[in-house]
């Protein structure tokens, strides 16, 4: 009878070690599945950006420039455009993709100006302008006389930074961040409006609202000029009478052939990013080059 009072105890525990382990194996079972499951639908957002991207490239030297975008011929004789200045283009229901022409942005490494008046425009801080482009050129030269707005290995120091100006160009867009009196989020604001390496020309008509504003500083103008370049009828000589920004030997109205690209691929939560940045143009030993990649 002593015996038969220990029985039925240790079946209970043997049974909750039993349920446990079970229970264990089926969470661990999950988790397994749920990782192979998330490692599926990243290679297939994965495999779905380099093919969106390769069609991009093919479409890009198979097409012929207009004023604001690229003309597409298909093969049952059709045309359609899709536009330079980075309004999503749907490639599928899961792909798409944004076009940018770099005359249409800004470089600081060929105009720090012009991004310094984007800054401005931004912060709607008068002083940011000459105090972005005083600072970018104090980290660029290579001499240690400090700007009347800008910045030398002394003042970084002062900030207790551990490092000072660069005394060479930049070498990516992101190192702007390390700019004295910058920061990320402000970084953030200009990020998709500047390119490294490309055009130094400038085209307005692809140029995105916060550009446009940046030059213009008019709402309404620079709302009505974004409403031709929908309806297709924007062109060099209306903008130069709306705005009173003339053709010079840097603005052409017209694209760079160079093209910056951002595929997007997503396969249910998971998504593949790949940016580029094209030119269009025959080389001596290949039909384009691609200056920029990134994923």
């Amino acid at each position: 009878m002593s015996n038969r009072g220990y029985a039925l105890p240790t079946i209970l525990i043997i049974a909750m070690i039993i349920i446990v382990i079970t229970m264990s194996i089926i969470s661990s079972g999950r988790e397994k599945i749920a990782v192979a499951l998330e490692l599926k639908e990243k290679g297939k957002a994965y495999l779905l950006s380099y093919s969106a991207m390769n069609e991009v490239i093919y479409t890009i030297l198979t097409s012929s420039f207009t004023r604001t975008g690229l003309r597409i011929y298909k093969l049952d004789g059709s045309e359609l455009e899709w536009n330079l200045y980075g309004e999503p283009i749907k490639l599928s229901e899961s792909v798409s993709v944004k076009l940018r022409d770099e005359a249409g942005m800004y470089s600081p490494l060929f105009n720090p100006s012009s991004l310094g008046r984007l800054v401005e425009s931004l912060s709607d801080d008068p002083g940011k302008s000459m105090f972005f482009s005083d600072t970018l050129a104090d980290w660029q030269d290579r001499d240690d006389f400090r700007r009347l707005n800008g910045a030398e290995y002394i003042d970084y120091k002062i900030e207790d930074r551990v490092y000072g100006p660069r005394n060479f160009y930049i070498q990516l867009p992101e190192e702007i961040m390390l700019l004295k009196g910058f920061d990320s989020a402000l970084f953030d604001d200009i990020e998709d409006e500047i390119f490294y390496w490309g055009s130094n020309t400038r085209n307005h008509l692809t140029m995105s609202r916060k550009l446009l504003m940046a030059q213009l500083r008019d709402d309404s103008l620079v709302d009505e000029i974004i409403e031709l370049r929908k309806k297709g009828s924007l062109t060099r000589r209306i903008f130069m009478d709306m705005t009173n920004l003339y053709y010079t030997d840097q603005s052409f109205f017209s694209p760079s052939g160079w093209i910056k690209v951002e595929v997007e691929a997503r396969s249910k939560n998971a998504t593949e990013r790949i940016k580029a940045s094209i030119l269009k143009r025959e080389m001596d030993e290949s039909p384009y080059l691609i200056s920029e990649w990134r994923r």
